[in-house]
């Protein structure tokens, strides 16, 4: 398996992998608020891409795996200020992080942490953080796995979806 940056000609496959994981979640209790057509949906794979964020895991040539890398905690386009970004460039987020439905227990969301442990080292970040929904145990699960701990539990301003508190993780680099 390789992780690598996206490059355009990749989008479709990564809309793919968005959708197919969005219909695999689509009835599990752990669902953070995902939605074919909705979010993850192509606009982010974009938006990522264009920041030159994106990145996904290969594996015999197709697309399994994706993730985004960072310094802003927001996963969608926004206002943000000089004073924001220079307070986060000593961190590194992940955003989007998924393994195709097929792929799942075969250790590749453990080698994008360490991908995204190795990028952040190249970087020299401090620490490496993600938001994960309070009933997504699964992630949770596999976060804890990874090395991230627990910091702290925030309301990141999807009540109006049904998505009252995330937690924020981190581990230290």
């Amino acid at each position: 398996m390789i992780i690598e940056k996206a490059k355009s000609a990749d989008i479709d496959e990564v809309e793919t992998l968005y959708n197919d994981v969005c219909d695999y979640l689509a009835d599990k209790e752990y669902n953070p608020g995902w939605r074919k057509g909705y979010f993850p949906a192509r606009e982010n794979a974009q938006f990522f891409l264009d920041d030159n964020a994106l990145y996904v895991a290969r594996k015999d040539g197709k697309i399994v795996g994706s993730l985004a890398l960072s310094h802003s905690p927001d996963s969608e386009p926004g206002e943000e200020t000089e004073t924001v970004r220079i307070e986060y460039d000593d961190i590194l987020y992940l955003h989007l992080v998924m393994v195709h439905p097929a792929c799942l227990r075969q250790g590749i969301g453990l080698e994008m942490f360490r991908f995204a442990e190795q990028t952040g080292k190249q970087e020299g970040v401090r620490c490496l953080r993600l938001y994960v929904y309070e009933k997504n145990n699964v992630a949770i699960k596999a976060y804890e796995k990874g090395g991230f701990r627990y910091i702290g539990k925030e309301d990141i301003g999807l009540r109006e979806y049904g998505l009252e508190w995330f937690y924020l993780y981190e581990k230290e680099i």
